[in-house]
């Protein structure tokens, strides 16, 4: 689809925010297409919920999914000291906003964020303290989640055991394209299947299940004074709060993970065995991640590299019961 399409869109949905006079710069295209929109006194985030590929399931882009995003920033944003992306209302009153292409008669979906500052650290390794902060910061957005009563008609996506299932099956075209081997690609389906049989043993109690970012590595959160402020909820929906925590460690070295549980347990109690519950969810985050790489053909040096080291360092120990979290990559 041509460019000039997102900006008569991006110019329809401000007008109808009542921003006729802005200036509008393009950012980036992966799971919407984002603009920095700057005014005489403001600064906001627009999106037009229309991914880059068909990685994205469509579920995202329906506008009571986005709305329901939306509707968490807002309380957030009102419940809490943590510092998020507020969402605006239309002049209609309304969180999404619809803009109909001309030529097409296609419907885009749109939304506004204020702006808020700081800073990616996309080039170094968190230290201790940053992983402790980033721990402390998860644990308040699941206890904003465990106390929150959610709207009328709230709808996002569930990180459960059909989510891991569809991922793991999203994955099995890289073993046609002999990116893994098949006996890579059994052994990984051990581990899954195991993790599965865990997640039916949690049940879906408020203390351990819920909203959750579902998201948060270094790309969606800023460091602002010294301050960690979570971005991009795209991918928010329902799920085990140590699947949220799993998700962000993947992306820690294993000698500040401790600091990350210690921030985590200054404001919330972690369940029995948390460890072991982690680990396997850590498995289920990789699987998740590796799956949606699949079609990107940038990705896959990436997957052909990833999977034996999985199942040579993770897998064997996940399955004998022994602990590889605080050790392995």
């Amino acid at each position: 689809m041509q460019d000039n399409i997102y900006d008569y869109i991006a110019k329809a949905a401000l007008a109808q925010y009542g921003i006729a006079q802005g200036e509008c710069c393009f950012l980036a295209h992966s799971g919407s297409v984002t603009f920095c929109i700057k005014t005489q006194t403001k600064k906001f985030l627009l999106r037009i919920h229309r991914p880059i590929s068909m990685l994205y399931s469509d579920v995202w882009q329906r506008p009571q999914v986005i709305e329901s995003e939306l509707l968490w920033l807002a309380a957030l944003r009102n419940d809490t000291e943590i510092v998020v992306q507020e969402p605006v209302k239309n002049l209609q009153d309304k969180w999404v906003t619809q803009v109909l292409a001309d030529e097409t008669g296609e419907v885009f979906y749109c939304s506004l964020l204020h702006w808020i500052d700081g800073g990616n650290i996309l080039n170094a390794q968190r230290t201790p303290q940053q992983a402790y902060q980033l721990g402390l910061l998860l644990a308040r957005l699941h206890q904003h989640s465990s106390q929150w009563q959610l709207p009328q008609n709230f709808v996002r996506p569930a990180y459960d055991q059909n989510r891991l299932q569809a991922a793991f099956e999203a994955l099995y075209p890289a073993v046609l394209q002999e990116l893994i081997s098949a006996e890579d690609y059994k052994t990984l389906e051990v581990a899954a299947c195991q993790v599965q049989g865990m997640i039916e043993t949690l049940g879906q109690e408020q203390n351990v299940w819920g909203l959750i970012h579902a998201d948060l590595h270094e790309g969606n959160y800023l460091l602002h004074n010294e301050e960690f402020r979570p971005i991009d909820f795209a991918l928010c929906g329902f799920g085990y709060y140590l699947y949220d925590m799993a998700s962000s460690l993947q992306y820690l070295l294993p000698t500040v993970r401790p600091s990350f549980f210690e921030g985590y347990q200054t404001i919330r109690k972690l369940p029995e065995h948390y460890l072991q519950i982690t680990e396997g969810f850590f498995l289920m985050a990789l699987i998740d991640v590796l799956s949606f790489h699949v079609n990107n053909p940038q990705e896959h040096q990436g997957i052909s590299e990833s999977v034996p080291y999985i199942v040579k360092e993770h897998v064997p120990m996940y399955l004998e019961g022994e602990s590889f979290l605080f050790e392995k990559y």
